[in-house]
């Protein structure tokens, strides 16, 4: 008899407990949200090619390929290609997306020189 898997798809998402911003690849059934694999999880979620940063100063505390991040301490859990931000007001969170949006105007900007 064999037991089929369902395929699953990884998606790279953005946690934050109380203390750290985790950004990595969550492992998601093919077709399904990411509420839905949050839900399913048991203790904790699999995190693959995680960094960990402290959440209030912002410093990187960490690099790993595979983490365990506890579901009963995640505030806040989003696809990371969902996450945009205009405001400064955000805390460690908004600096690190609009250092992440300026870092990819400076490329954009590189990208856009003129060359006689």
């Amino acid at each position: 008899m064999t037991v089929s898997r369902e395929p699953n798809t990884m998606m790279k998402v953005v946690i934050l407990t109380h203390n750290y911003r985790v950004v990595g690849r969550v492992y998601v059934k093919k077709g399904a949200r990411l509420t839905d694999a949050v839900c399913e999880a048991r203790q904790f979620i699999a995190v693959a090619e995680a960094q960990v940063w402290e959440r209030q100063s912002g410093n990187h505390l960490l690099q790993a390929g595979f983490i365990n991040v506890s579901r009963d301490e995640i505030e806040i859990i989003l696809p990371a290609d969902a996450v945009d931000c205009e405001c400064d007001d955000m805390g460690s969170l908004g600096t690190w997306l609009l250092q992440r949006r300026h870092d990819a105007d400076d490329d954009q900007q590189e990208l856009d020189l003129d060359v006689d």
